[in-house]
């Protein structure tokens, strides 16, 4: 498959500075790329699947006439402490850009640590005391996603853990977005079956959410459906039977709902799933999608006809409880749990994810309005 560019793309309200390739192969345009853009020092930040593979070694050998080092901790997580490391490793060093290849972690604390660069300070800082702000465009930084499902490779904000158990982003609409993006279906080639679904559902669980926010602007729009329909598609062939032309499809509908949801941010769905993983260890698809099918029970009704039309098409259903429906048996399909207690939650833990889902702003961006008590009642509706 030959790579598509996308050129940066500015309208009266939808915005994507990135420069992006997708393409299978596509990883091949990187050594072009650093040539291209005048880079002397780069760190290379990789997930611990992607260094174990032959494309991690195919780069290298790439690469070595380049002045690049590899960043040779793991990172697990993006959270404190892993992103205070890379930051005083790359002022130590003085890069001038970052390149990360893997999964969400990976790609949000190589974020982070190209933005935290050029600044002062620890990410604490930044997100808890807020006694630092993000003024100024970070080390140029480039994103290669080896799943389909974040679509943080195009967008403005990087996911945080904290330790106090709660999850924070880094966002700068003005200065975080990557300068470029690589999207290769080949890297997802040899995700798991549990990977492959749980990243899918997030992916798919975003574009819903970035057509019913109500920060949507035309050209989100038609990326969020663009995206449901692909996804919605192909993800149980991707998880059940893949093939590299399904894998292409997943690849391809990530990438749309990324450009969709980096300029409407997410909703509910994700404002409870924070504290799933946080407090929980839930896989953050897992815990996206769980309450999407009733979610989308609600809120789907409470858009504009015109809306709901152009939805349940993407979902190829007639009606709000027949897109529910797709939905929460396409997670039955590919293994994934569509009950709080069949992941570990007690009805006395609702409380405590109640007051965590309030943290973020995410429950706000939804046509409508959910306090404490109402979320209450559906949560334990769906335990």
């Amino acid at each position: 498959m030959k790579a598509k560019t996308f050129e940066p793309k500015k309208t009266k309200r939808y915005s994507m500075p990135t420069k992006a390739y997708f393409g299978r192969n596509s990883l091949q345009l990187l050594g072009n790329i650093i040539v291209e853009k005048s880079i002397h020092s780069a760190l290379l930040v990789c997930g611990e699947h992607f260094k174990k593979s032959d494309d991690y070694r195919q780069v290298i050998s790439n690469l070595k006439e380049t002045p690049i080092d590899v960043y040779n901790e793991k990172i697990k997580r993006s959270d404190f402490s892993t992103i205070n490391r890379i930051v005083t490793y790359c002022r130590k060093y003085r890069y001038e850009a970052i390149i990360a290849i893997g999964g969400g972690s990976v790609l949000d604390t190589a974020k982070c640590a190209a933005i935290l660069t050029t600044h002062k300070g620890l990410i604490e800082e930044y997100l808890v005391s807020k006694s630092k702000k993000i003024t100024a465009k970070g080390l140029l930084y480039i994103a290669i996603p080896t799943t389909a499902g974040t679509g943080t490779e195009v967008t403005p904000w990087a996911t945080v853990w904290g330790d106090n158990k709660r999850k924070y982003s880094l966002y700068s609409k003005g200065f975080m977005f990557p300068a470029i993006a690589i999207v290769d279906s080949h890297l997802t080639d040899s995700l798991n079956q549990k990977d492959t679904a749980t990243s899918g559902m997030d992916a798919l669980c975003q574009a819903i959410e970035a057509y019913w926010n109500k920060h949507h602007n035309r050209q989100s729009d038609i990326y969020a459906l663009e995206a449901i329909s692909v996804i919605r598609t192909n993800l149980e062939n991707a998880v059940r039977n893949p093939t590299k032309k399904i894998r292409d499809r997943m690849a391809w509908g990530s990438f749309m709902q990324g450009l969709a949801f980096s300029n409407t941010q997410t909703t509910i769905c994700h404002a409870v799933s924070y504290p799933l993983t946080a407090r929980w260890g839930v896989t953050h698809g897992q815990a996206t999608s769980v309450t999407l099918p009733s979610f989308m029970r609600g809120i789907i009704p409470a858009l504009p006809k015109n809306r709901q039309k152009h939805l349940l098409s993407a979902l190829n259903a007639h009606t709000p409880a027949l897109g529910a429906n797709v939905v929460e048996q396409l997670m039955i399909r590919i293994g994934l749990k569509i009950k709080l207690s069949a992941l570990g939650i007690t009805k006395e833990n609702i409380n405590v994810i109640i007051e965590d889902s309030f943290y973020t702003n995410r429950v706000n961006n939804i046509p409508l309005q959910y306090d404490k008590q109402r979320l209450k009642r559906f949560l334990v509706a769906i335990y």
